[in-house]
């Protein structure tokens, strides 16, 4: 008897044991809990760079911006004071060093919030940051073809796996996060003067037909996004490489002769660590509502259209172009016949996204003009 029930125990603990394994390995990705939703850092990332906690992080920001409490992500950051129409990865510009694109911010918190955590966006707030202890160039994508070139902030909910990459095969922002500029541009130091309105991205987004995500090499997360060579003819430029020097102390990035300097501290966690003030979503919901008026100013709506229609009309000649070099390819009149209706078509589809884009920008130029002078505007439901 005593042997039947050792047998049993050891069939009931074998039997838990399966039981178990296989709970393990269906486990769906989304049912994680928040905390391990973020990316935890590598082992060769705890390395260079002076030794601060998240706590650190949490204080240096707090004079720019709010903290918020969002589930699933826990405390994150909404900066305050942005200039009219930002979206991360607005205000600065792109180079091109050992560890690929690198973004460089013209904000004095840049350095934290572009290189590490990832940025989210709600429907009422708007932009928010969650924190991160991984270093890249930038956690963007990439997207872009013979006319434009565009980025995006990658999601927080997707992971960065050590050695392996991004825990997802495809990444695909909402289609307000996408940051678009024509291709001659890209190289400018003031990026802000060129981004195109939002309403833009779904048309463009079929002008592009490459995709690229960050890469790992070795210890370090890559960014290489659109070839240099490429950029180089589009812009008409000599691509220079700059070498990266990683400065052990927060502030702005710099730019010299040959290097971009830029702080690199490791970020390690403290669950234990919070804001010393958290602000509830909807107090910040009501004083980004006063304040985001007074950063709007009439004339940069009347820019933001001009950009619009600018590239609206640069497009319908690209189209154009395209139809007269196949027609000149074709070799007889029955296929130059063909070219030119299945381009007639192609270019009244495009006219009418160019009219819908106007009336979203009309719609949006509407709403903030009711905001500048006061008067009440009905909100959107999440």
């Amino acid at each position: 008897m005593k042997k039947i029930n050792k047998a049993l125990k050891i069939g009931l603990i074998l039997g838990l044991i399966i039981l178990a394994s296989r709970c393990l390995i269906y486990i769906p990705y989304e049912e994680r809990w928040p905390g391990e939703r973020r990316s935890y850092p590598p082992r060769e990332e705890s390395q260079p760079g002076t030794q601060i906690d998240i706590s650190f992080v949490y204080s240096y920001l707090a004079p720019y911006g709010y903290w918020v409490y969002l589930s699933p992500y826990g405390h994150v950051w909404i900066p305050r004071h942005v200039p009219y129409g930002w979206r991360p990865y607005t205000r600065g510009r792109w180079v091109w060093t050992d560890v690929g694109w690198l973004w460089l911010s013209n904000f004095d918190w840049g350095w934290l919030v572009f290189h590490y955590g990832r940025w989210g966006w709600h429907q009422r707030l708007g932009w928010f940051w969650v924190p991160g202890t991984i270093w890249a160039p930038a956690w963007v994508i990439w997207t872009w073809g013979d006319f434009y070139i565009g980025w995006a902030p990658i999601p927080p909910d997707i992971d960065w796996v050590p050695g392996v990459g991004l825990a997802v095969m495809r990444v695909e922002p909402v289609w307000q996060a996408w940051v678009f500029v024509e291709n001659r541009y890209f190289l400018t130091p003031y990026l802000e003067r060129y981004v195109l309105p939002p309403e833009r991205n779904r048309t463009i987004l079929n002008f592009t037909v490459s995709k690229r995500s960050l890469a790992p090499r070795g210890n370090t997360i890559f960014n290489e996004g659109v070839d240099p060579q490429l950029v180089s003819r589009w812009t008409r430029t000599e691509i220079r490489k700059y070498e990266l020097q990683e400065a052990s102390r927060p502030g702005r990035e710099s730019l010299t002769v040959n290097t971009v300097v830029v702080p690199r501290l490791s970020i390690s966690r403290n669950e234990m660590a919070q804001p010393s003030r958290v602000y509830e979503p909807e107090m910040v919901e009501q004083e980004l509502d006063k304040e985001r008026p007074r950063m709007i100013r009439l004339d940069q709506l009347q820019i933001e259209r001009e950009r619009l229609e600018r590239s609206q009309r640069e497009e319908e000649a690209l189209l154009r172009r395209k139809m007269e070099e196949e027609k000149q390819q074709a070799r007889d009149e029955a296929t130059r016949q063909e070219i030119l209706r299945r381009y007639q078509l192609q270019l009244e589809q495009l006219r009418k996204q160019h009219q819908e884009e106007k009336k979203e920008l009309d719609q949006r130029h509407e709403q903030e003009k009711k905001k500048i002078s006061g008067q009440p505007v009905r909100k959107k439901e999440k």
